[in-house]
C-alpha cells in the first residue's frame, strides 16, 4: 500500500525537521505510484533521476523527464504524478534555513521565491554528474548523522545550492537545457487553476468543460491522465489540504473548517479526511500542535 505512506507526507517530514534540520529520502518505484497533495516546513530540492511524469506546485504543471530538478518553497502545496508503470526513481531533500548562514540564506534561497520563472530545471553534461557527485556525497553525510557531522552537510549542501544559482540567475548555459511547456495540454493547466481557486464551491463538471470550451469527457480522460487524479478526487484533495493547514494554524472549530473549504456533509469531510490523512480531523490537529 505506497499510497498509504504517502497519506501524511506533510505530517512525516515536519516531525523528520524537528528531529533534523535536514532530511533525505530516495525512492524507487516499478509499480503505479501515488502522492496526495501535500506541503511541510522547510525547502525541498527535488531531483527526478529517470522516469516521466508531471508536478504540480500549486497552480502550475511541470512535465518531468529524467535529469529534472524540481525547487519547492516552504508549505507550497505539491505532488507528482509519474506516469503509469513506468520505473521513475528521485531523490528529495528538505532542508530548514537554520542550517545555512544568514548570508547563504539570503542569496540562494530566493531561488525557491513562487517569482521565480526557473525553479524547474533539466540538467546534463558535466554540471549533472557533478551535481550528482554532491548528490552522494550528501547522502553519505546523512545517513552518517548520528554521528553528529553536520559541517559536511553543510557544505554539501552549499556547494549544491550554489551549483543551482549560477544555473538559475548566472545565465551559465552549459549543462541547462529549455524546457518545454507546451507538451502539457494547456486544458488542464487551466482546469488545475479552475478548481484551486474555487473548490470551495459547488463545481459542475459541465459548467467547467463549457467554461474551457472543452468536451467533458475528454477533459476527465485528459485529466486523470496528467493529474493521476480524477477531478472529483483532485476536488477532494485540494479541500482536504486546505482543511489541515486550518486544523494546524487556527482554533476554527472542526465543523466550521468543514464548511469553509466546501463540504456540504460534515460526516463525509470526516470520511473523506480520515482516507486521504489516514486520521481523523480533531487526532491530525492535537498531532500538529
Amino acid at each position: 500500500m505506497e499510497d498509504r505512506a504517502y497519506q501524511s507526507t506533510d505530517v512525516f517530514v515536519n516531525n523528520k525537521l524537528q528531529e533534523l534540520p535536514i532530511h533525505m529520502k530516495y525512492r524507487e518505484t516499478e509499480q503505479t505510484f501515488y502522492m496526495n497533495f501535500h506541503s511541510h516546513a522547510g525547502f525541498e530540492i527535488y531531483m527526478f533521476h529517470e522516469g516521466s511524469g508531471y508536478f504540480l506546485i500549486e497552480e502550475n504543471i511541470y512535465p518531468l523527464e529524467g535529469n529534472d530538478l524540481i525547487l519547492i518553497s516552504s508549505l507550497e502545496s505539491h505532488k507528482s504524478s509519474p506516469k503509469l508503470q513506468v520505473p521513475s526513481t528521485r531523490t528529495a531533500i528538505h532542508f530548514l534555513p537554520e542550517l545555512l548562514d544568514s548570508e547563504i540564506q539570503q542569496r540562494f534561497l530566493r531561488m525557491f521565491d513562487r517569482s521565480n520563472q526557473h525553479r524547474h530545471i533539466r540538467m546534463s553534461g558535466e554540471r549533472l554528474r557533478h551535481f550528482e557527485y554532491l548528490l552522494d556525497r550528501l547522502q553519505e553525510e546523512y545517513v552518517k548523522l548520528n554521528t553528529g557531522d553536520f559541517l559536511a552537510m553543510r557544505i554539501y549542501l552549499n556547494e549544491m545550492l550554489l551549483e543551482i544559482h549560477r544555473l538559475v540567475f548566472n545565465g551559465e548555459e552549459h549543462g541547462l537545457e529549455p524546457i518545454e511547456r507546451n507538451t502539457i495540454n494547456v486544458k488542464i493547466e487551466e482546469a488545475v487553476k479552475y478548481l484551486s481557486k474555487n473548490f470551495t464551491t459547488d463545481i459542475s463538471l459541465e459548467k467547467l468543460a463549457q467554461d474551457l470550451y472543452i468536451n467533458p469527457y475528454y477533459l476527465c480522460h485528459l485529466f486523470k491522465k496528467t493529474i493521476g487524479l480524477t477531478i472529483t478526487d483532485f476536488l477532494i484533495q485540494t479541500r482536504i489540504h486546505h482543511a489541515k493547514r486550518l486544523l494546524t494554524n487556527t482554533s476554527m472549530p472542526i465543523t466550521e473548517i468543514s464548511e469553509a473549504v466546501g463540504f456540504n456533509s460534515f460526516s463525509y469531510f470526516g470520511r473523506a479526511f480520515k482516507k486521504i490523512v489516514g486520521t481523523t480531523p480533531r487526532t491530525y490537529r492535537n498531532k500538529s500542535k
